[in-house]
């Protein structure tokens, strides 16, 4: 019995390694200047992230150092590859110090967002700010987006993304959550659909696509929460 439960925790650590190795693949992808396949890798993460948790506790081994392990290749996958990718493609020409705190701020605000997410009690409707799976992917697919309006997307605009998303993430405001606790699909019927939706589009648009489906999240969650807090009180 202590051997299948072994296998099974070594099971968990190989898919929490794997995660963290695509961060690390995504961070060199990022420095040969090919953002478009670090983007890849980081949605490929973030699929396994979505999963973790729900196959250890179907195992039924959950652990604190499962917990600790997973919230440090979040870390790699999620806070520094966005934080690497700010700083090779988007703070040229600023005073040297404040591209690095600029640069720095995915990764400090997202390192944040984790250590809360470790602390709050768990709830399977909705994240407590925005989730860094979300904060990586919104960043690498704006740095591939060629769709229309690409003009507008400055220097200037960017940092400005990089300080509202930083303030998103240690937030309180809700946001959807995609972790199952299980695989029923009348009780997971809108995580389903709204997984499902981006695949699809993915499929039959390409990468383009990826950084409206990001902005669209992030702008469905805001849009639900100001109105519960002006009309739901």
């Amino acid at each position: 019995h202590k051997e299948y439960r072994r296998q099974r925790q070594m099971c968990i650590r190989d898919r929490t390694l794997t995660n963290m190795f695509l961060g690390f693949v995504a961070i060199g992808l990022i420095i040969k200047n090919q953002p478009l396949k670090a983007g890849v890798a980081i949605m490929i993460a973030g699929m396994l992230d979505v999963f973790d948790g729900k196959i250890a506790r179907l195992l039924g081994i959950e652990s604190k150092f499962g917990m600790e392990f997973d919230s440090m290749a979040d870390t790699v996958s999620f806070c520094v590859v966005p934080s690497i990718l700010v700083y090779s493609l988007y703070v040229d020409g600023l005073q040297p110090l404040l591209g690095l705190l600029i640069s720095f701020m995915p990764l400090m605000f997202g390192t944040i967002r984790l250590a809360k997410f470790n602390l709050a009690d768990e709830n399977n409707n909705f994240f407590e700010g925005l989730p860094t799976p979300a904060n990586a992917l919104f960043f690498i697919s704006i740095s591939s987006y060629n769709g229309p309006f690409t003009s507008l997307i400055t220097q200037e605009l960017f940092v400005g993304l990089i300080l509202f998303f930083s303030f998103l993430m240690i937030s309180n405001i809700k946001f959807m959550n995609f972790k199952f606790k299980s695989f029923d699909f009348q009780r997971n019927k809108e995580k389903y659909i709204t997984l499902l939706i981006p695949f699809v589009l993915l499929l039959l648009y390409g990468h383009s696509i990826l950084f409206l489906i990001v902005s669209s999240y992030v702008i469905y969650s805001l849009s639900k929460a100001l109105i519960t807090r002006l009309y739901l009180k």
